[in-house]
Formats: structure tokens, sequence, C-alpha cells
């Protein structure tokens, strides 16, 4: 009898306007793969903060991994950090037990960019042992085994998470490679 490996949920978190044909590649490449994909399919940039955070937080419910594509400008991105720190934190719902969830898994995928702008949450969780890594070049051969070591870390090395900055109020502007 052939033992039945779970599927692995995962959201995709990334800079949509540089990355998006790199997110349309990761959904190619999961076929066949017992992983699934919770990420956002349709802009909601005309939502308040609060609906979008809320839309995050339904769609991370389900998942176990938040993987993150870093190319030139995803350290930039408001959303990018407030999906990381909505993926870090345990949520829990009094009302509905269902609603709640734990600290997803973070995988940290380096796009094969000419420079990489690492989200400061994302680099204190990396710099702490919490967050797996991997580059591009290596995702068909290394994606579901990574995904896999992203949720072990879950799940046994919680105590790693560092989520204490303050969440990013506005997208940050890039003036000649500097990020002000």
């Amino acid at each position: 009898m052939a033992i039945l490996k779970p599927t692995r949920n995962f959201f995709v978190s990334y800079y949509h306007d540089y990355d998006q044909e790199f997110v349309t590649k990761l959904r190619e490449l999961k076929q066949g793969m017992k992983v699934a994909d919770y990420s956002l399919k349709n802009d909601i940039s005309d939502y308040s903060d609060k609906q979008i955070y809320k839309v995050i937080r339904n769609k991370m419910r389900s998942c176990s991994v938040t993987i993150v594509l870093i190319g030139e400008r995803t350290g930039h991105r408001k959303w990018v950090d407030w999906e990381l720190w909505a993926s870090l934190r345990a949520y829990k719902n009094s009302r509905d037990p269902k609603k709640s969830f734990k600290p997803k898994g973070l995988l940290a995928i380096y796009l094969p960019t000419a420079t990489h702008s690492v989200p400061k949450r994302l680099k204190a969780n990396i710099d702490s042992g919490y967050a797996v890594s991997m580059r591009w070049k290596n995702i068909e051969r290394d994606l579901e085994s990574k995904i896999n070591y992203a949720i072990w870390k879950r799940d046994n090395a919680s105590h790693e998470i560092r989520n204490n900055l303050e969440r990013a109020d506005r997208n940050a502007i890039n003036f000649f490679g500097i990020k002000l």
C-alpha cells in the first residue's frame, strides 16, 4: 500500500509589477507536486488597508507556507511586508476556532535578477534560521523539499520567528538603487 503525501498549501508574496512571470512559472511547476497555491489571483489594490489585510488573512488560513519571491524591488513593497507580518503571527478567533491559525513557514526564493531587495522582516527571519531560502535556478529540483523543510521549521523552530518590526506604512521609493 502506497503512503499518500499530504498536500502542502502555500501563499505567494511578490511584487506584482516586476515578478508576475515567475509566479506564472511557479504555478506551472507545481503541477504534479503535492502543493496547492492559495495566493491572491485578482487585483485588490482598490480595497482599504483593512479590507486587504482581511483578504490576505483569509487566504492564509488554509496555508502552511508563505513563499516570498525576492526580486529587485520586493523589499520596497508595503503589502509584501504585511503578508510576511500576517504569516508570522498566530491568529486566534475565539468565536470560530476554525478561523484560527498558527504562524506559517517561510520560503524565500531568490529570483534571477541583477540585484535583490530582501524585505527587512524576511531578512530577520533568514538570519534567525526560521526562514528557508533557495535560488530560482533550483526550483524544479528543490521546490517540494524546501516547502516541506519550511513546514518542519514552522512546527519545530517557531521560537526563531522574528516579527517585531513595525509594519510598513507605504511603498518605498527606489532612487538610483537607494531605498527611500
